[in-house]
């Protein structure tokens, strides 16, 4: 298994700080029911987060990338289901649940930069 725990903590960490300080500005901004839906992108930034840590495991215990397609596409119909559910709530739980799915991208490239 690649020793990639300090990595994945600190995305985590940011993945999270993120999604509290959007939801506090929606919250502020629109009511709580208007800012579940970055709740909900928010955790299915998470789940795509732990997906893609298992199949890179999973590639480098098989010394092959055969099966990445499974993940892939696992990870993008979980994202589009996050946004399928928060848009058919109201148009800013959409926005707030796209918002939430991109802090795995944010946090990427600033844990990148961190770690360098």
């Amino acid at each position: 298994m690649i020793e990639w725990i300090k990595p994945i903590r600190v995305l985590i960490k940011t993945i999270a700080i993120l999604g509290t300080g959007e939801f506090l500005f929606f919250l502020l901004m629109y009511g709580f029911p208007e800012s579940v839906g970055v709740l909900i992108g928010t955790g299915g930034a998470l789940v795509n987060l732990f997906s893609l840590w298992y199949d890179i495991n999973e590639m480098v215990k098989r010394k092959s990338t055969k099966g990445w397609l499974k993940g892939f596409l696992g990870r993008y119909s979980m994202s589009a289901f996050v946004l399928l559910v928060s848009g058919l709530i109201s148009l800013t739980n959409l926005i707030g649940a796209f918002l939430g799915l991109m802090n795995l991208k944010i946090a990427a490239y600033m844990v990148g930069r961190w770690l360098d």
